[in-house]
């Protein structure tokens, strides 16, 4: 028992397990509908998308890379993703055409969840991608922006957001069907 809780409480597994722990204060920012509670919400976002840069950093500082964090990882980063855009959209914080790229955004990545159970689970390496890791930095700054903008009143900084979700959706498709003609097509 002892074993499995050291390699469980991992600084880096730590770090991956919290981000979808602050999920639900994400949340409850935005529903104190006011200033204060988006600021609430975008500094939680923020502190999300910095744990995610350093999960990875420390599991390889520290060598401390499990099985359980490379299963965790990208889950928490796709669970973090996913709620901030369906609030983001439900909250109308982006304009109704910016929909259409959260729903491109959402939809790669249940398909791309399924590509990498299904080939972990035929015993085969998923790798992933660096247009992948800018495909999350891109969401991660496309949400950031447009919830500032939000705060700050910005048309301006809404429309930089909006523009880096359509990019991040964009990359989102590239990234998906590189994966899919890999893992799916390639058999």
């Amino acid at each position: 028992m002892n074993n499995f809780l050291n390699k469980l409480l991992t600084l880096p597994n730590i770090l991956t397990i919290s981000r979808m722990f602050l999920l639900p204060l994400f949340a409850l920012g935005f529903f104190i509908n006011s200033k204060i509670g988006l600021i609430i919400s975008l500094v939680v976002f923020l502190f999300c998308c910095i744990t995610d840069y350093l999960d990875g950093y420390y599991a390889r500082l520290y060598k401390q890379t499990t099985k359980l964090g490379q299963m965790l990882d990208p889950l928490a980063d796709k669970i973090v993703v996913a709620i901030a855009i369906l609030f983001i959209a439900g909250f109308q914080i982006i304009s109704k055409s910016a929909i259409i790229p959260a729903a491109i955004i959402l939809c790669r990545e249940i398909i791309i969840s399924g590509v990498r159970d299904a080939t972990e689970f035929s015993g085969n390496s998923f790798r992933t991608l660096f247009l992948s890791k800018c495909k999350t930095a891109t969401q991660m700054l496309a949400i950031s922006t447009s919830v500032l903008a939000s705060i700050v009143k910005s048309h301006i900084t809404l429309v930089a957001g909006e523009t880096l979700l359509w990019l991040s959706s964009l990359i989102a498709i590239v990234s998906g069907f590189i994966y899919c003609k890999r893992h799916i097509f390639s058999k």
